[in-house]
């Protein structure tokens, strides 16, 4: 976290991230009792547990996904070993994603919407409260659009990867928003960064990704814009 720019304790406090360093099972009663089968059985029906018994997230960095009312609803974790002998870096717990990550950035008309954790914790450690993010290029999921629906949501600014599979995503999810009447824009980092390498390398970062943010490309969409576009305005 220190290296990425994401070490200000209060906050990894906030949002209570964590760490998975396979202790859950000392603080749990033992399994031999009771108590203990039966915590273990849910945890396992959640995913926290394998089968095997082993954690699921063990060796990750922890965020959890909160509900309206403060209910973790999905678990995403982030390997330090960079996905060891798998290469597999990400990962959730089994099933379809549950919950949207600072659901509260929805209540704004312009929301800052990222490809993954990471980018998004990159943009409130710079100041940014107005962000949220999808579960990779393939995790724009029905109840992120739905909420953004909802909420009355006027402008989406997509800061995805600079890489073809960020390029593919930015395309599909720009016309996906423009058909509710969102507004979006595409916000350019150089080819090959995400926001995270990039507020690292260009500091101060809440000034540096201010400014691509004030400079996203129009995507289209809106009637608004749509109508002035008809005027030659």
């Amino acid at each position: 976290l220190k290296q990425r720019g994401l070490d200000d304790e209060a906050t990894l406090k906030r949002l209570r991230i964590g760490f998975a360093d396979r202790s859950l099972g000392l603080r749990l009663p033992h399994k031999n009792r009771a108590a203990g089968a039966d915590i273990r059985a849910r945890l396992t029906r959640l995913g926290i547990y394998r089968e095997s018994g082993h954690e699921h997230l063990n060796g990750c960095l922890i965020v959890p996904i909160m509900g309206e009312q403060g209910e973790i609803t999905e678990l995403y974790g982030r390997r330090l070993d960079d996905g060891g002998k798998t290469g597999i870096k990400h990962l959730y717990l089994p099933g379809p994603h549950v919950g949207i990550f600072n659901a509260a950035a929805l209540n704004e008309p312009e929301v800052i919407l990222c490809e993954a954790l990471l980018d998004a914790l990159t943009f409130l450690a710079a100041g940014f409260a107005n962000v949220t993010t999808i579960y990779g290029t393939e995790g724009f999921t029905d109840e992120l659009f739905e909420a953004l629906k909802r909420r009355k949501v006027q402008r989406v600014k997509l800061a995805y990867d600079a890489d073809d599979a960020g390029e593919r995503a930015a395309t599909r999810d720009a016309e996906k928003l423009r058909s509710i009447g969102i507004e979006v824009y595409r916000v350019k980092f150089p080819w090959g960064m995400d926001a995270n390498e990039y507020a690292r390398k260009v500091t101060p970062s809440a000034q540096s990704l201010r400014l691509l943010i004030n400079g996203a490309a129009w995507l289209g969409g809106s009637a608004a814009k749509a109508d002035t576009s008809k005027n030659g305005s």
